[in-house]
């Protein structure tokens, strides 16, 4: 969420450039993340197997709606997604 603001603000990038450069950078580093994770014995497998067929999904289909949706409906998106993630640490 802080990567695509900043994109937004320091890099004056448009909103749907902004989401898609964050997750473009977030890709190398969670692959290298989730590699010394395994390395460690520190992934849950079995958890694993449930959730990443869905989370794959869930991200193709949003990576596609993005494209399609106008800018303002992406930046309330966001800003609800934000709001929603802050309220949820706050529990």
């Amino acid at each position: 969420m802080i990567a695509v603001l900043a994109l937004r603000r320091l890099c004056g990038l448009a909103e749907k450039e902004a989401h898609a450069t964050a997750i473009a950078v977030m890709l190398p580093l969670t692959a290298l993340s989730g590699l010394l994770y395994a390395l460690r014995s520190a992934v849950a497998w079995d958890v694993l197997a449930f959730v990443a067929p869905a989370l794959t999904l869930g991200s193709f289909l949003g990576a596609k709606l993005t494209g399609r949706l106008p800018e303002k409906a992406l930046r309330r998106i966001f800003a609800a997604l934000m709001m929603a993630a802050g309220a949820f640490m706050l529990l």
